[in-house]
């Protein structure tokens, strides 16, 4: 631009009047002082109108987009940059600078002009100057000729939006809302027609106001923007001295006076941008500043926030030394220097630590460390952090926290090197020392690479501190007194962090090392009831360890495990007291001074042994090539396990056993020898229990045992003997005396039924090797005695040993005349170490028959015993029935004659081998009692001399006192002594007596009770049979007497009407009765007439189909019809026959006959159909007595005592019955029996292979002619 030519300025609020002076090299307005007069310059003052409006939209932000909206050129942008020109009115929008990054910001420009002002050219020639002097003083370059005035205002509207908001989205809505601001139409008031949308997106808007209007309150809302736009056209219509300066001319002095100072040269408008750019670049940064000093970490963190802080104070300080500078050099420049300076500065700027890329990448690392440390405490949002040091001492100090762990920032207070950098330039400049020396971006660089925050090692082991620090809180998230929480501790030693201990307030370690979670235990072996496993040590944190714990966990149990502390630091451990045969899982954690870390991953279920071992084995019989051991049975199983056999190893012994193979024998019992040995030769024998599926136990502790020479004598049995005392333990004292009484401890089975107990002592370790031996007797006979007798030798208790057993604990008082036991009581007596016999035992103990309760009550005990055997819960097979006998016995006396043959018909056949006498109170050596039951002939098992096998005791021998006392009495007492002399050998042979019944109960073969609950099922049959025999015999003879009335009737029908037409016959009519039951209910058919069943329990809401007698089908097994249980009803009443005699015509009962058929029948007709009618109820009475004919023939194939009854025998009964009972109709029905007992005596004699009398042949021969005439009468031809 030459320095002649006339400048166009922007006014940019500046107070303008023509004539002014303007000093261009300072772009400085000369007020007060001008070239002319004022009258002068009114007389040559041109104004015309100027009226324009427009409006814009800003989208950027920028200095650049500012100035070219306000008609700023390039030098004048330059001096508002250096700070020499300060702007007011509408042009303070060049101030107005967003705040942060995450602000979104339009604005709208209104700018109208009004009219325009000038000087006329007459007064501008050198000679019209009036004040000269004023050119010649160089203050001022140009003279205001020009300025055209308006006014225009600048609406800023700036939305925050958040991290998840997209900037473009949010700065298009923005520009879309604001470009409908110049579209208002006003009517009354400004409205925009916007959708709901838009307006709840305008609320959100911000608005900040610049302007050259003058308002009464400026607007800060979208809403409150509209409103003053719209007023803003007519605020300059009415008055236009409210026009401010929108733009002058500038005049050059030089053309009027050559002695006037003037502009040599304009800024060049490349450098006004790099200085543009650079103080664009300081804006943007301070920016940047302000937004992270409010992220979270800097307020959570002082030290990063104070890094900000110190940084942007750094900037800010930079920005006014270069503003300042710069405000230096323009006008040197402008006044004819060179640029070279302002190059120079400008390029000092870009090299030294303020440029922009180097503070760009210092925010970087202020992002980073923020993003880095937000990471962090995004993994641990669950840990408490603390702000400040005194909030850290609040948990530290609190006495109820034991221990605390912090997991401390170490380095969020080091200082950055850049930082040093920029307070040394500053200093620098100060001093005026800068230089053109550019900064070392590579150190920078360098620097910024081993930040903590950037380093890939660095973060992956803070990373694992993490981990470890929050998997230390979950382990002890149960713990109480102790704390975890997050802070910033500074230390120069430590990069990153570091986790921090307290102990009662006191820091135990400032780089404590959280140990790891352990590796999975290894298994090394298992036992019944122990586990061996070795412990993975933590891979981290070793040093901190001070000891494990193993956890266990039973398989099932998934919410229950159970802890094990180790005593050290050790990785062999043994986990005991476990249960054979389950399986278990394990883990281990390790424990240290705060707490406990995370447990390792469990291992896979083990299963310990199904058993402990057998006990050694102990010799037995020793020879030249054979040994005999035995051994115990296991002490410990598991639950629904049973030994089922036992594998004997044995190897002999050298020096070299590692190498030396075993071999192996099976055996189902606890006794084995070992046959094809050396003479002379050491063998090491072990044993194992096999328990099938479960598997097989470890091996029993080795026996050494060595065979004798081939000469010598055979060793044999060097048992030490029984030991008793361990039982005391299992065991209760019930009498205190000089001879101690134990009850054993049993262990009562859950039985529903109430007919019978179940005992068991001991657990069941074998599998099948169960004897089972059922007492019976007579009250008195002994039996209760005798089973404690049997356990004291099972037991092995000694003649000498101070204290005894029972099993049963009689009740003291119960009458002698009366059963000890009350109901029958099983007792399972599980094999165990100690025991005497081989086998598992189960006593069967029964109430005593025959008291003072009479025979009602030995019935009641019978049922009581049937019920036992058929019982689920009872017993599958048995090995010994005892009847227990005294000695003294000569004869059986009716009742006992009664008790055998009650017991024994309840058994099978097969039984009767394993019937065996239990002989009590046998002190001498006759036994009458044998006698008596050879006599009897009772079914047993008998010897070769035809006796019953018996085994004889003497009970009261086994509670004797063994305790020998001094006396000072006379002669006459010593006969007691000799008694007591006698006392061992009587317990000698008794206990020698038991051995011998144990051993041949060894032998026995044990025998299923299948047969016998055949037995005892067909029993039962037989006795529904009767059940429903009785009513209807009763009911069919009545109804035969019935039919045989009505019959004689009508074949003298004749006769009888020709002596009277109304001739009355008596005649037998059987009739229905019902009775009222006082309880309970009964089941009866509506079609029969009949109680099918009288006692019925049936609850009322349950459908009669279930009654008892109601077949699978639903159809009645009683009734005569057999009718569905649809055709019954419950009632309280029982239906029973009657036969009454009434008077009727002929005529009436032929009527009430063909009435119930439903058609006309002569005579005849009727007289047939009564003998169909007599013989159907005839066949069907001697059906139902062959029914029980044939169960009782089949009772005599399977049962051991029958009480079988003929079928001639079981009418004579009923025929006694109805003589007994004299009942109406009785006479006619004892007729009926009769004449079916004489059909059935002859008919047994054509079965037997009888000759029969020619009477009783003529009486077969009529009855098979009756039957066929009734057969063809009711044939379907005859009918038709």
């Amino acid at each position: 631009m030459s320095d002649s030519e006339t400048i166009e300025l922007a006014a940019l609020g500046r107070p303008f009047e023509l004539g002014m002076l303007y000093d261009c090299r300072r772009d400085l307005l000369i007020p007060g002082i001008t070239l002319w007069d004022a009258e002068l310059l009114k007389k040559h003052i041109n104004v015309s109108k100027r009226p324009n409006t427009d409006f814009k939209i800003i989208a950027s932000d920028s200095s650049e987009a500012k100035s070219e909206a306000l008609n700023v050129s390039a030098s004048l942008e330059a001096s508002f940059l250096g700070g020499l020109v300060s702007v007011k009115g509408s042009a303070s929008f060049l101030n107005n600078k967003k705040k942060s990054q995450r602000q979104s910001r339009v604005s709208l420009q209104y700018r109208t002009t009004t009219h325009f002002e000038q000087l006329t050219m007459d007064h501008l020639g050198p000679g019209n100057v009036k004040h000269s002097n004023v050119i010649t003083e160089g203050s001022a370059t140009h003279v205001v000729t020009a300025i055209l005035y308006g006014a225009q205002a600048f609406f800023v509207f700036d939305r925050e939006f958040s991290t998840s908001e997209s900037y473009q989205d949010i700065q298009g809505n923005l520009q879309a809302v604001i470009k409908k601001i110049p579209c208002i139409s006003i009517e009354g008031q400004a409205s925009l027609k916007m959708s709901e949308e838009e307006k709840s997106e305008a609320n959100r808007f911000n608005c900040t106001f610049h302007g050259d209007f003058a308002l009464k309150k400026n607007p800060v809302t979208f809403e409150d923007a509209i409103k003053v736009y719209a007023d803003l056209p007519s605020m300059l219509e009415d008055n236009r001295d409210h026009a401010v300066p929108m733009n002058v001319w500038l005049y050059p002095l030089r053309n009027l006076d050559s002695a006037a100072a003037q502009l040599v040269r304009q800024i060049n408008v490349s450098l006004v941008r790099r200085t543009q750019r650079i103080l664009d670049g300081l804006d943007n940064t301070d920016i940047i500043c302000q937004d992270m000093m409010k992220e979270d970490m800097a307020i959570k963190f002082p030290e990063i926030k104070a890094k900000l802080t110190k940084f942007r104070d750094l900037c800010l300080e930079y920005k006014l030394v270069f503003q300042k500078g710069l405000g230096n050099i323009l006008p040197k420049i402008r006044g004819g220097g060179m640029e070279e300076e302002l190059i120079e500065m400008l390029t000092s700027k870009e090299r030294s630590p303020f440029q922009n890329d180097l503070m760009s990448a210092y925010l970087d690392d202020r992002a980073r460390e923020i993003n880095v440390v937000s990471s962090y405490l995004h993994i641990m949002k669950e840990v408490q952090v603390v702000y400040s040091s005194s909030e850290l001492d609040g948990i530290v100090l609190d006495q109820a926290n034991n221990y605390v762990v912090c997991f401390a920032f170490s380095s969020l207070r080091d200082k950055d090197d850049f930082e040093l950098d920029l307070e040394k330039y500053l200093q620098e400049d100060f001093k005026g020392d800068s230089s053109l020396i550019p900064y070392d971006l590579n150190a920078a660089k360098k620097s910024a690479a081993e930040k903590w925050f950037r380093s890939g090692k660095v973060t992956a082991q803070t990373r694992q501190t993490i981990q470890l620090f929050l998997d230390f809180k979950e382990s002890n998230k149960e713990r109480e007194n102790l704390a975890f929480c997050i802070a910033s501790i500074p230390n120069k030693l430590i990069t990153a962090c570091s986790i921090h201990i307290y102990e009662r307030g006191i820091l135990l370690n400032s780089q404590y090392e959280l140990p790891s979670k352990p590796g999975v235990p290894i298994i090394k072996s298992l036992e019944h009831d122990c586990v061996h496993l070795q412990i993975i040590s933590s891979q981290l944190g070793v040093n901190s360890v001070a000891s494990y714990q193993v956890l266990y966990q039973a398989k099932g149990t998934d919410t229950e495990w159970t802890e094990i502390n180790t005593d050290a630091i050790t990785n062999q451990v043994t986990i005991r007291r476990l249960l054979p045969y389950k399986e278990y899982r394990f883990s281990c954690r390790a424990v240290c001074k705060p707490g406990v870390s995370l447990c390792s991953d469990w291992t896979e279920y083990y299963r310990t042994s199904p058993c402990s071992p057998p006990g050694p084995p102990t010799e037995k019989c020793i020879d030249s090539q054979s040994i005999r051991v035995n051994w115990d049975i296991p002490t410990v199983i598991g639950v629904d396990v049973a030994v089922i056999g036992y594998v004997v190893e044995f190897r002999t012994n050298t020096m070299d056993e590692d190498n030396t193979l075993w071999h192996t024998t099976k055996t189902t019992t606890r006794d084995c020898t070992l046959e094809g040995l050396q003479a002379n030769t050491s063998y090491s024998i072990r044993v194992s229990a096999t328990c099938g599926e479960a598997g097989k136990s470890l091996p029993s502790p080795e026996t050494m045992l060595t065979t004798i020479g081939v000469s010598d004598v055979i060793k044999r049995n060097q048992s030490t003997g029984a030991n008793s005392e361990k039982f005391i333990k299992q065991s209760t004292r019930v009498v205190k005396d000089s001879l101690l009484i134990y009850r054993l401890n049993l262990e009562k089975k859950l039985v529903i039924k109430e007919s019978f107990d179940q005992y068991t002592f001991g657990r069941k370790v074998e599998q099948g090797n169960n004897k089972v031996i059922l007492l019976l007797g007579a009250t008195g006979a002994g039996k209760t005695t005798l089973v404690n007798v049997m356990i004291n030798a099972i037991l092995g208790v000694k003649w000498e040993e101070g204290h005894r057993f029972k099993l049963i604990h009689e009740v003291t008082n119960r009458s002698q005349a009366e059963s000890q036991t009350v109901i029958v009581t099983s007792y399972e007596l599980y094999n165990q170490p100690g025991f005497q016999i081989p086998y598992s035992l189960t006593i069967i103990d029964t109430p005593g028959f025959g008291d003072t309760r009479g025979m009602a009550y030995d019935e009641q005990l019978t049922q009581m015993l049937k019920d036992f055997l058929c019982n689920p819960l009872g017993i599958d097979h048995i090995d010994a029935v005892c009847f227990v006998v005294q000695a003294a016995l000569v004869r059986l006396s009716p009742s006992q004659r009664y008790i055998f043959d009650s017991i024994l018909s309840i058994f099978g056949k097969d039984v009767a081998e394993n019937i065996l006498m239990l002989v009590t109170f046998a002190d001498g050596k006759d036994i009458p009692v044998l006698e008596a039951i050879k006599a009897a002939d009772l079914p047993c098992k008998k010897n070769k001399k035809g006796f019953p096998t018996h085994f004889k005791f003497s009970n009261a021998i086994v509670f004797e006192n063994n305790v020998t006392e001094s006396s000072s009495e006379d002669d006459d007492e010593d006969n007691d002594g000799d008694d007591k002399i006698d006392c061992p050998q009587q317990w000698r042979s008794t206990f020698k007596e038991i051995k011998k019944f144990f051993k041949a109960l060894e032998s026995i073969e044990s025998k299923d009770l299948t047969l016998t609950k055949k037995v005892l099922e067909e029993r039962e049959l037989l006795k529904k049979t009767m059940t429903r025999l009785i009513p209807q015999i009763t009911a069919g003879l009545s109804k035969l007497s019935e039919i045989k009335s009505l019959k004689a009737c009508l074949e003298n029908e004749q006769e009888n009407m020709k002596l009277n037409e109304s001739f009355e016959t008596e005649i037998k009519v059987l009739m229905v009765k019902r009775s009222k039951l006082s309880e309970g209910f009964a089941t009866n058919c509506k079609v029969c007439n009949f109680t099918c069943h009288t006692s019925c329990f049936l609850p009322n809401e349950d459908d009669i189909k279930s009654c008892a007698v109601m077949n699978k089908d639903g159809n009645c097994i009683v009734c005569p019809g057999k009718c569905s249980f649809s055709d019954h009803d419950r009632e309280k009443a029982v239906l029973t026959y009657e036969t009454k005699t009434e008077k009727k015509t002929i005529q009436e009962l032929k009527d009430n006959f063909m009435k119930a058929y439903g058609k006309f029948m002569s005579t005849k007709d009727i007289l047939d159909k009564l003998d169909v009618e007599f013989q159907l109820i005839e066949d069907a009475l001697m059906n139902l007595i062959k029914q029980s004919s044939d169960c009782l023939k089949r009772l005599n194939e399977i049962a051991l005592n029958p009480n079988s009854l003929s079928t001639m025998e079981y009418m004579e009964i009923l025929i006694r019955t109805e003589e007994d009972q004299r009942t109406p109709g009785f006479e006619d029905r004892i007729v009926g029996l009769k004449k079916m007992k004489e059909e059935s005596e002859i008919l047994d004699k054509i079965a037997r292979g009888e000759d029969i009398l020619p009477k009783e042949k003529k009486f077969m021969k009529d009855k098979e002619e009756r039957r066929q005439a009734v057969l063809k009468k009711s044939s379907p031809a005859n009918v038709a």
